[in-house]
């Protein structure tokens, strides 16, 4: 039986492998495509999901909806993606691909977000249960008390 050092250390170089092949994957795709991972994950769900609302493509990102407008807007203004405002409320704006947006898609990598959750696929569901229940303590931890989940924050300039 390993030490509780030793699987804490254990443990810690496999999260960095985790974020640098994260990190690797989201470098690639952006040469592939000239998009980040995270713009190119909203395309994929924009094309899964026509018609989404920003706050519900946030939602589905798990960013702050500020956040996913800031990005958007830059999706909008390399024509990948286009705003509706709904004809029977004008408050509600929808959210669709171009058809360049459509092409872009079709030739691009998949989304890091995608090969992990491809990686997380092959897991047997019990290593898979425990992997979340041990994560749903570990964030918590990270974020501390009383503090927004760092998923939640606006990121300037994305």
């Amino acid at each position: 039986m390993e030490t509780r050092a030793a699987q804490i250390q254990i443990i810690t170089q496999n999260l960095r492998m985790v974020f640098r092949a994260i990190q690797a994957h989201s470098k690639y795709v952006e040469k592939e495509c000239g998009l980040s991972s995270a713009k190119l994950w909203m395309l994929y769900e924009l094309n899964n999901n026509p018609g989404l609302k920003v706050s519900q493509l946030a939602s589905l990102l798990t960013i702050h909806p500020s956040t996913c407008s800031n990005m958007l807007d830059k999706l909008q203004d390399r024509g990948l993606v286009y705003r509706d405002r709904s004809k029977q409320d004008q408050r509600a704006v929808h959210l669709y691909l171009t058809e360049d947006g459509i092409r872009l898609l079709k030739n691009a990598p998949q989304p890091a977000q995608g090969t992990l959750s491809n990686a997380l696929e092959q897991l047997p569901e019990d290593e898979l249960r425990a992997l979340e229940e041990g994560l749903e303590k570990l964030v918590p931890a990270l974020t501390g008390k009383g503090k927004t989940p760092a998923a939640q924050v606006p990121i300037a300039g994305e």
